[in-house]
């Protein structure tokens, strides 16, 4: 942790710095904003945003880490053994997460322009492994609670994470897809998937 601030100002001022950060990364991208603009908005002075983080890089993967988080909380906040209808709870989850992620400036700048290229580069290859690993262990955990919650699930968790990050990923080719048809083609995939790796309900 950095030296010079007692504890309540380091977590003022790395709040302070996630938060505008987040707001000029999605209004202006990470590659044109700069770390003076950032610690401007925060009210410190430039050198203090490296006594919290490496580079600007590090900073957008942690705010863009949130809110990657906040849409597995929602995914682990549905009881599937309180729905009477699971299978249709699973697709309505996943279809609203999916509207999410389109709309998620963060998220769907990361694989335009050299957002991705620019993270590899400025982060280590132990950060990025690290976070693939909790990604697909918080997924393989959120299979497993769907089993204790008599959600009959027919092939391994790792194959099915494999299939959600699909999903993701289908929502950053709208364009290539068709805009016009793309709901469609997203509610059909989720049917698909679901219905395909899931018993139906007696």
């Amino acid at each position: 942790m950095p030296k010079g601030f007692k504890e309540q100002e380091k977590q003022l001022i790395q709040q302070a710095m996630v938060d505008h950060g987040r707001q000029l990364f999605c209004k202006y991208g990470l590659q044109k904003t700069s770390i003076q603009e950032i610690t401007k908005k925060a009210g410190i002075a430039s050198g203090t945003f490296y006594k919290f983080y490496s580079s600007k890089e590090e900073l957008y993967f942690d705010i863009l880490s949130e809110e990657e988080n906040h849409l597995k909380d929602r995914l682990f906040r549905v009881d599937l053994s309180k729905e009477t209808q699971p299978l249709q709870a699973i697709k309505d989850l996943l279809l609203s997460l999916m509207e999410t992620i389109e709309t998620n400036p963060l998220i769907q700048q990361l694989y335009f322009g050299n957002n991705m290229e620019a993270l590899t580069r400025k982060l280590s290859k132990e950060k990025l492994d690290e976070h693939f690993l909790e990604d697909k262990d918080s997924l393989v955990h959120l299979i497993e609670e769907w089993k204790q919650q008599g959600v009959a699930i027919t092939h391994p968790p790792e194959v099915i994470t494999g299939i959600l990050r699909s999903l993701f990923l289908l929502t950053l080719h709208k364009k290539e897809i068709g805009e016009d048809i793309f709901p469609q083609t997203m509610k059909l995939h989720v049917d698909l998937i679901v219905d395909g790796i899931i018993k139906k309900e007696k």
